[in-house]
């Protein structure tokens, strides 16, 4: 992988985490500020000191957070929806090395994952939870679906807890809009390990 080619060539310290489907880590101020998605998909929540989370992303493969080391009552929280490997570097240790490389490729990370970020934002921005939650399958189906058969396949389970999670909502409230979607025809099976959407464009906001 370039990354850790990268890291070697240059000696710049770097811990990589395997990270089975529903596995996650927590990473508070004493850890490496730096995050590097280097296979799989996976998403990060904020936690703040009354446990409230925040949706921040849903990152794969090049993906890239930079944390703030300021926000010492807070932390992330990162959970796999496949298996994932992520590696973490300090902002330190990569300023000592002045290696321009590393910083190039950190910087393009970064810009592609702009997107992903904007993404969670328009999920957040609806005001309604139905809105919220159709918004993220679209959302999910754009940046990771497969297609087949004329039909758009999410490649990895999305349980309740987790939709609920990514909406800022309940699981009652999941359970509710996914049986309406159901019963609509779009969604083809939903057990809490495949979402196959018959037609996309149903999915409207309406």
């Amino acid at each position: 992988m370039k990354w850790i080619k990268l890291l070697k060539q240059n000696k710049i310290p770097y811990y990589i985490y395997r990270l089975k489907e529903e596995d996650f880590i927590i990473l508070n101020k004493n850890n490496s500020n730096i995050i590097i998605i280097l296979s799989g998909i996976v998403f990060i929540t904020k936690v703040f000191p009354n446990k409230e989370l925040l949706p921040i992303a849903i990152l794969n493969k090049h993906n890239i957070l930079i944390k703030s080391n300021k926000e010492s009552k807070i932390y992330y929280k990162i959970v796999a929806l496949e298996r994932a490997y992520i590696l973490t570097l300090s902002e330190y240790n990569l300023n000592k090395s002045k290696n321009i490389l590393i910083e190039i490729n950190i910087l393009n990370s970064y810009n592609k994952t702009i997107g992903k970020y904007e993404a969670m934002n328009n999920i957040m921005s609806q005001k309604q939870i139905k809105n919220r939650i159709l918004q993220l399958i679209f959302t999910i189906c754009l940046q990771f679906g497969k297609v087949e058969s004329q039909k758009i396949f999410i490649p990895f389970k999305l349980s309740n807890k987790n939709i609920a999670i990514l909406t800022g909502t309940s699981e009652h409230t999941v359970n509710k809009v996914i049986r309406k979607i159901y019963k609509q025809g779009i969604i083809k099976e939903y057990n809490n390990k495949v979402i196959s959407i018959n037609n996309i464009l149903y999915l409207n906001l309406k």
